[in-house]
């Protein structure tokens, strides 16, 4: 960590990390004015508008509660849409990323519905996979069950009772 130059990157004022081609937050929905400026307060812009910020700037903290640390740069998020977690987006990191209840999941999720080791998302060589680990409820993307699937980007995912949207950083 010491010694590395942190690089540049768009973040909105929710604090959500974002690719620097995006030009609305996949998280708010909401459009980034390039010329937004942090306000010294820290405070949200009038309005609830979306600021751009830069991540060098300001202290991140990890993603959603039940996310994580793992070390690597991040290559994409699932963002909860409904259910305890709305809201909360957890980062994707390269290799494989085990989600579940189970306290040792890479992201740790508390829907009843969703089994201890559920799925994992594999990023290797530039694409994403989902795969079901034999889960007692499914895994779905885009609302079809799916033992293993490609995503894209945008693509939707439902592990038990909870919706996800997935965002890749390429």
């Amino acid at each position: 960590m010491f010694g590395k130059k942190k690089t540049a990157q768009k973040v909105c004022a929710n604090g959500h990390v974002m690719a620097a081609s995006w030009e609305t937050c996949p998280y708010c929905s909401d459009t980034l004015s390039p010329a937004a400026k942090p306000s010294s307060s820290g405070a949200a812009p009038p309005g609830g508008a979306t600021q751009m910020l830069n991540l060098s700037d300001i202290e991140m903290p990890s993603g959603g509660a039940g996310e994580k640390r793992r070390a690597g740069p991040t290559v994409g998020w699932i963002v909860a849409l409904n259910g305890q977690h709305k809201g909360e987006d957890f980062r994707l990191k390269a290799g494989k990323n085990v989600i579940g209840t189970a306290a040792d999941a890479d992201i740790v999720l508390t829907d009843k519905k969703v089994s201890r080791k559920h799925c994992t998302i594999r990023y290797e060589g530039g694409e994403f996979q989902i795969a079901d680990l034999d889960s007692s409820n499914g895994t779905f993307v885009n609302e079809e069950r799916t033992q293993k699937h490609d995503l894209i980007d945008n693509d939707l995912l439902r592990l038990g009772d909870i919706q996800f949207k997935f965002k890749s950083v390429n």
